[in-house]
């Protein structure tokens, strides 16, 4: 299938031909969900493809659902009674959002909200079971068809239903869509719109989603972090910098191939060649098979990268592996997520590249809640700058890391209690907001 081979391509890092094979596939299939999923999945990563673009395309696959049929006339606008909040995810499990998902669920205040979980989960876990104790109701809903989980909303009652997945893995955007609970929202999941009309809020904070975001959802800001990060209970203990005992500087980059492309493979480059002693690891799955090294070699060799001085691998525990790391490197337009949260709890510093919003600037927010912007780029020329610049300045990155988890702790990227309320004020808001809508059948009209 040609979609396939547009994802494949996108896995490998090499973007040149991705757009033109998911048209062609498109040109057969144009309604296949699994086309669209893909698709709009390759389109995020694409690093020369604007974010208008981008956009249009998620707004594109929105217009596919008919505007459906909503009646909340009935529906209990007491603003001050207990709101019931939905919670729709296939990820309550020993996912990478449960370090997010924890902060927000055990710090809720469960005596002013009732919490609903609809479990999208194909194998229940141990993580499963303590997400499930965190709610009063739990509802499985894996293999249940769109219109049934309608009805089921419908039947709970439900004020707000949040979204936590966007267009990824095993999304139930169809549910959504036909719009069962009368105030909606989105957060976390693929952190961008998810191009439904029937969706009305998407939360994220200022700096991720500055001013001309573009979402279909209206943006509610929260106040500091768009999330909190709760690290596993056992991680590996911090140890100084490397560049201390090597000599040299390593760089490093954690995360997904897809996030990686022509720029930054360009950028790299640049960076190896300034500083001539420095190293760079390449540490994921992606980068483990001798035959897809291969191919990354050539792409790297291609855009300027010396090759002799890569190590590819994947650590067979991510905290251990940060530890060969000086300086983390973010990728861009699309920058790492858990990647960075992962490295600076063990006290690798990142530089990043404030680019397209808003997945392009999870680093930023970061960084700013962290009192550390001198680390954030606003071009590829200072990214270099910067990334060279600190290279050399082994003292501080030697504080930086031995002080980064007491940082974390004292910011807000880790104000589990302080991140519920901020979530908690925005579902009043919200609630507020939609109580001063006029209902339907309340309407009076002039003669």
């Amino acid at each position: 299938m040609r979609q396939n081979l547009a994802r494949a391509l996108a896995y490998m890092s090499d973007f040149g031909d991705v757009v033109s094979e998911s048209d062609r596939a498109f040109l057969d299939k144009p309604d296949q969900v699994v086309i669209w999923e893909q698709r709009l999945y390759c389109y995020s990563y694409h690093p020369d493809l604007s974010a208008e673009t981008i956009f249009q395309e998620f707004v594109r696959w929105g217009d596919r659902f008919p505007d459906p049929t909503t009646d909340f006339s009935a529906h209990d606008r007491n603003p001050n009674r207990r709101l019931r909040i939905g919670y729709v995810s296939p990820d309550f499990r020993a996912h990478s959002s449960r370090f997010y998902f924890w902060p927000l669920f055990c710090h809720h205040d469960k005596a002013a909200f009732e919490l609903f979980a609809y479990s999208n989960v194909e194998k229940e876990v141990a993580w499963t079971r303590l997400f499930r104790g965190q709610f009063e109701h739990w509802r499985d809903i894996r293999g249940v068809d769109d219109e049934a989980v309608v009805n089921l909303v419908r039947e709970d009652g439900i004020d707000i239903l949040v979204d936590l997945c966007g267009h990824m893995q095993d999304e139930r955007l169809g549910v959504f869509a036909r719009k069962p609970a009368p105030i909606q929202a989105t957060w976390l999941g693929s952190a961008w719109t998810t191009g439904l009309k029937t969706i009305d809020y998407a939360l994220f904070d200022p700096f991720v989603a500055p001013e001309g975001t573009l979402t279909r959802e209206a943006i509610h800001r929260l106040p500091h972090s768009f999330m909190v990060f709760q690290p596993p209970l056992e991680t590996a203990d911090i140890v100084p910098p490397p560049c201390l005992k090597n000599g040299h500087i390593t760089f490093g980059y954690t995360g997904r191939s897809e996030r990686l492309n022509h720029r930054t493979f360009r950028v790299w480059g640049e960076i190896l060649k300034r500083l001539p002693d420095a190293r760079l690891i390449l540490d994921y799955a992606s980068f483990a098979d001798p035959m897809t090294q291969g191919r990354f070699r050539d792409l790297l060799v291609k855009h300027g990268v010396d090759t002799d001085r890569v190590t590819m691998r994947r650590s067979p525990k991510v905290f251990p592996g940060l530890n060969d790391i000086d300086i983390l490197l973010d990728s861009f337009p699309h920058g790492g997520g858990t990647m960075l949260m992962d490295a600076l709890w063990m006290g690798v510093p990142f530089v990043t590249l404030a680019s397209r919003p808003p997945v392009g600037r999870l680093g930023l927010g970061m960084l700013m809640n962290l009192g550390l912007p001198e680390w954030v780029a606003a071009t590829e020329a200072e990214y270099i700058d910067k990334a060279c610049h600190f290279a050399g300045e082994a003292l501080t990155l030697k504080d930086l890391r031995l002080g980064m988890r007491e940082r974390m702790r004292n910011s807000p990227l880790m104000d589990g209690p302080g991140f519920a309320r901020a979530f908690e004020a925005a579902y009043r808001t919200m609630f507020e907001r939609w109580t001063k809508e006029v209902p339907p059948g309340q309407r009076t009209h002039p003669d």
